[in-house]
């Protein structure tokens, strides 16, 4: 099959922003995904959130997040940091060095159509003073504090990798079908480089059969079950999430044209779409991989369990998504689940541009969803609200 006409991504740095991404056209069903990153929802989830300092080989990286209130009326949300970075930061995560899954949990308050942002590694300080523009000289801390403040946002830990979900809630705490929430983040090198992708929202359902009951227990998609007795009150996680890319290592024509040695590498952040806040477990589930060449030659591989937050770089998972093994340029991925039971799985998509040198830009991807989870998910808050 030949490759499709291509689709403009917006890159980091300028040197990437015309490429032109050949991906070819696999037939797929006509399934709707019930998650959006373009909607404004109930539940955002932010995938990738990282807060690291500087490294011998790494650069210090931060995270903005961007959430906005759509309405004309004030919107309240319930935020939970997941740290996924393992025990010992400077080790691979494995079954001696598992995630830490450590939670921390916040509230912020929207005034009508209000949008707020803060720096991850900082959190935001409660004002009575704004900042001004003449005090933005730095490039992202010292704006920290513009606008209205939304609450007290607390500073993650000094290794964070993880991610941000936010529920929408009424002024007591309890949670509801608002769907006024929309977010975006930013990551950012100490050098300038900067990737960004939507916040993936998950809308409330509002129709009678399906109404938020404001329990503590979120019931995401499926039917009704002894935790869910009124069925799903939010859309479904997907059944499949699926994305277009580089095969790992493969050249990138577009910087070729101006630099020698590119090469292109992807990152895949996966988090469960089934969490319990309230008793500190976290959904887990083994990632099942698809992956189609440019003939469509059809390859499959497997994560080992995923519990809370994984990072997962193609050409360090396998050498199946290396360019050399698929024997053409560019792949589609799908993953999914590998059984029912298991959490469903959301996630986000980085691409790394780099050239003989050293020099290096970074993309982040949204995924495409395909299909619903029929036995739904749950997200479940602490009580007390």
């Amino acid at each position: 099959m030949g490759r499709a006409s291509g689709a403009i991504r917006r890159r980091g740095r300028a040197t990437t922003l015309a490429l032109v991404v050949g991906a070819f056209v696999v037939a797929t069903s006509t399934a709707r995904a019930d998650v959006t990153t373009e909607r404004s929802a109930s539940i955002l989830v932010f995938p990738k959130v990282i807060s690291t300092p500087a490294t011998a080989s790494k650069l210090a990286t931060d995270t903005i997040i961007q959430i906005s209130n759509t309405s004309n009326s004030m919107a309240f949300a319930h935020c939970f940091y997941v740290n996924g970075a393992p025990p010992d930061p400077s080790q691979l995560p494995s079954s001696t060095n598992p995630p830490q899954c450590q939670e921390i949990d916040f509230d912020i308050f929207l005034t009508k159509q209000q949008p707020t942002h803060w720096v991850v590694s900082t959190g935001r300080r409660i004002s009575s003073v704004g900042t001004s523009d003449q005090e933005c000289s730095d490039k992202f801390h010292d704006c920290n504090g513009a606008g209205f403040d939304p609450g007290a946002i607390p500073p993650v830990s000094d290794f964070f990798t993880g991610e941000l979900k936010c529920i929408e809630v009424d002024s007591s705490g309890a949670p509801i079908n608002g769907n006024h929430l929309k977010g975006e983040a930013t990551i950012v090198t100490t050098d300038g480089d900067a990737s960004k992708y939507n916040a993936i929202g998950v809308m409330g359902l509002n129709t009678n059969s399906n109404a938020n009951n404001s329990d503590n227990t979120l019931c995401l998609g499926g039917g009704v079950t002894p935790s869910c007795l009124t069925g799903a009150e939010y859309n479904a996680c997907p059944d499949t999430l699926i994305v277009n890319h580089f095969a790992a290592g493969a050249n990138d024509p577009v910087i070729n044209e101006f630099a020698s040695g590119s090469a292109v590498n992807t990152e895949v952040t996966i988090v469960p779409c089934t969490e319990d806040f309230e008793n500190q477990v976290f959904g887990a589930a083994v990632v099942q991989f698809v992956i189609i060449n440019e003939f469509e030659e059809r390859y499959s591989t497997s994560t080992p369990l995923v519990y809370c937050w994984a990072n997962l770089n193609l050409r360090a998972l396998n050498p199946v998504f290396t360019q050399a093994f698929l024997g053409s340029r560019f792949a589609q991925t799908r993953m999914y689940s590998a059984t029912p039971d298991q959490s469903g799985i959301l996630g986000v998509v980085e691409e790394f541009h780099s050239v003989s040198g050293g020099n290096q830009t970074r993309d982040a991807l949204n995924l495409h969803g395909e299909g619903d989870r029929p036995d739904g998910d749950s997200v479940v808050l602490p009580g007390g609200f």
